[in-house]
């Protein structure tokens, strides 16, 4: 009996050490831009891009999208901007094709990507419509500095400081904030902070309710892992390692403190973000709410799926509640 009880022991002993190195290696792999695993191995197994599986049912192809994107971001009314926070130097595009228009968009791009990656074609659509355009590259990606990625945590913070920008250029600028992957969970997050009346609406395409909510869905995804104990541990180490725990980065305590439109967008094809968290940032929102669903659209492909309806839908809801 006393050899069986020190058995357990010894098994409860070395499957804790298994889930703290588990816990300690999951963290630095998911919120260290420059970790050495990651860019030897786990860039296959984690980046978005590799979730993505099937060809566009419609016109645009991704490389037309690379093609006008690369176009539009070099066209001669965009240039360079720079915002200094307390600890990073930030990298921005600033395009105002309409020197005299009121509309401007914020467009902010997903997980180890960048602006000019995710958001140009995006950016392009809003030019067409009047708006002019400001995308950020968020901090430990593209262009920015910093090494500890934000996860939209942080990252919102800092969107209040590029929206104070756009003001500074257009004191009476109406400001959509639009996001995908990432980039969509920063603008959710953002949509519980004191933001200023010009700001009249969100889309969020692909964006995840909570960061322990997401990387339980890596880990079980991609390193086909459970999440408990690892985030239980994970989650107690985060606000020291990198200055913030996983459930306090949450979608959906933010949107439960905003009064702004906001679309909803998802593709049923999803293998990074569920698309079921598109029903529970709809649920948590205060503000008025309308959904997009794309059958099998990948993630952050619903675009380049339907066209037409994508863009078509955004305008639209923007035209109806912002």
């Amino acid at each position: 009996m006393k050899w069986l009880i020190l058995f357990i022991l010894v098994l409860l002993l070395i499957l804790a050490g298994i889930a703290i190195y588990a816990a300690n290696f999951f963290l630095n792999v998911a919120l260290f831009k420059d970790n050495s695993w990651y860019d030897e191995a786990g860039h296959k197994m984690m980046n978005p891009d590799n979730f993505n599986k099937g060809t566009s049912q419609y016109d645009l192809t991704e490389a037309e999208q690379n093609r006008v994107g690369a176009r539009f971001w070099e066209a001669d009314f965009a240039e360079d901007c720079w915002l200094e926070t307390d600890s990073e130097k930030l990298y921005g595009r600033l395009f105002i094709p309409h020197p005299e228009s009121k509309k401007w968009v914020i467009c902010v791009h997903g997980y180890r990507s960048y602006g000019k990656r995710d958001m140009a074609f995006v950016a392009s659509k809003f030019a067409e419509k009047g708006y002019n355009i400001l995308v950020p590259d968020l901090r430990a990606h593209g262009k920015s500095s910093g090494n500890i990625i934000g996860m939209g945590w942080l990252d919102r913070l800092d969107l209040l400081q590029w929206l104070q920008r756009v003001l500074e250029l257009e004191p009476q600028a109406e400001i959509i904030l639009f996001g995908g992957s990432m980039g969509a969970s920063t603008v959710m997050m953002t949509s519980g902070e004191k933001l200023p009346s010009n700001v009249k609406g969100l889309i969020a395409d692909c964006g995840y309710s909570a960061v322990d909510r997401e990387f339980a869905a890596m880990l079980r995804s991609a390193f086909r892992l459970p999440a408990f104990p690892i985030l239980t541990i994970a989650n107690r180490w985060a606000k020291a390692k990198v200055g913030y725990s996983l459930k306090e980065a949450s979608a959906i305590k933010q949107l439960q403190k905003n009064q702004l439109p906001v679309l909803f967008i998802h593709g049923t094809g999803d293998k990074f973000v569920p698309h079921q968290m598109l029903y529970e940032n709809m649920e948590a929102t205060a503000g008025v709410k309308e959904s997009l669903i794309v059958e099998n659209a990948p993630h952050l492909s619903s675009f380049i799926y339907e066209p037409e309806h994508y863009f078509g839908t955004v305008f639209e809801f923007i035209h109806r509640y912002c």
